[in-house]
């Protein structure tokens, strides 16, 4: 592993000037976090009141035969899966019997990580102590080496494969046609072993993958290829609307059901499995939410530390108060924005949010207040 160290300095005038510019990033990222927020809470209502009225209207159905009278219901049904598509990647000439096909190529190339070291200094500036390190390492994706700080000596070559994927055109499932919605959603791949004898002109194989290069001493731009594939005859379990003898996306007023699991899966555990989903990415996306609102409130407080700074101990503290106090105040925004999309929709709930949001609003400046008593302490003394 090669590393290079480099020091720069940063003068007082150089921090606040590049302070000021934050405050611009930091509304822009705050507008763009409530917007985030607002539209998530839109988008959770709207997910459960339509998993709420596909659990009501729901009809369980045998997956053979088809029968016309449940034509554009919503349907759920068991079984196995079947296609006679035959796969393949015409590159390396593998071909099988699949649902899904995917081809994986990694390269073997240069990576940089940098680690850097601040130090603030009397009067304001600061001396930082950046260390770049170079190794490396198998990817998937292309590592851009004319990007890198110090790129003689790690260039990487260009890929020249990628990784791909081929799905079947029909699938089926007892005598129903699945729907690509519901094709895509098919896993349980495998890893599919390779034929030594099948390795393309310049490449070998121990049975896992093709590899390009020397396996026990890879160098930069060696390649590795693996397969994986989704066998037909899979059992699974699917919910959508039925259209003829095909099973496509359900159009219901707040939103579309598309679900399938593997296995023998009845409609309630399916709605329950969907629910606690939807339960994860609206929780994700509120903390997600919540840190850029931090990450924006603290960029436009940023000047105040920055100035501070002027004295050093000065500057942390500083630097803590409004750290903490950009915290409550994310919560706080966050908190009020929730409410107000909930006020829209469920105004009950909405309003406890609402006095939640209040109290964070009251926290951060208290907190804000304490921090400037005890700046102003310190400057006296």
């Amino acid at each position: 592993m090669d590393s290079f160290t480099e020091t720069t300095h940063r003068s007082w005038f150089s921090r606040i000037g590049g302070a000021l510019t934050g405050i611009l990033f930091g509304l822009i990222l705050v507008v763009v976090a409530s917007s985030l927020l607002w539209w998530n809470e839109g988008r959770a209502i709207d997910r459960t009141r339509t998993l709420d009225a596909g659990a009501e209207a729901v009809v369980a159905i045998a997956a053979t035969p088809v029968d016309p009278a449940n034509d554009g219901e919503l349907v759920h049904l068991s079984g196995a899966t079947h296609t006679d598509a035959r796969l393949r990647d015409p590159i390396f000439a593998i071909e099988v019997p699949a649902i899904r096909l995917e081809r994986q190529v990694e390269m073997y190339q240069w990576s940089e990580q940098r680690e850097s070291e601040t130090v603030k200094e009397l009067g304001g500036g600061e001396t930082t102590r950046t260390t770049y390190s170079y190794q490396r390492t198998w990817s998937s994706q292309p590592i851009d080496s004319s990007g890198f700080r110090h790129p003689e000596g790690h260039h990487n070559p260009t890929m020249p494969y990628t990784s791909e994927q081929w799905q079947a055109d029909r699938v089926t499932l007892g005598a129903f046609r699945l729907a690509p919605a519901f094709v895509s959603q098919i896993g349980g791949a495998r890893t599919l072993p390779v034929d030594a004898e099948e390795a393309p002109t310049g490449f070998v194989s121990d049975g896992s993958g093709f590899y390009k290069g020397t396996p026990a001493n890879p160098e930069v731009g060696d390649l590795r290829v693996s397969f994986r594939v989704v066998d037909p005859d899979g059992e699974i379990s699917a919910i959508g609307r039925q259209q003829g003898d095909t099973l496509v996306t359900a159009r219901l007023k707040h939103g579309t059901i598309a679900l399938l699991e593997p296995g023998q899966i009845d409609a309630i555990t399916m709605f329950e499995h969907a629910h606690s989903a939807n339960a994860l990415l609206t929780w994700g996306l509120r903390v997600g939410g919540v840190v850029a609102l931090w990450i924006g409130l603290a960029l436009i407080l940023a000047p105040l530390k920055v100035i501070a700074d002027l004295i050093p101990m000065l500057g942390s503290l500083v630097g803590f108060a409004t750290g903490l106090v950009a915290a409550l105040l994310a919560l706080a925004t966050g908190s009020l924005v929730i409410a107000l999309a909930w006020i829209a929709h469920r105004p009950l709930l909405g309003g406890a949010l609402l006095v939640a949001a209040l109290l964070f609003a009251v926290l951060g400046a208290g907190q804000w207040r304490k921090g400037a008593r005890q700046a102003a302490t310190s400057t006296t003394a």
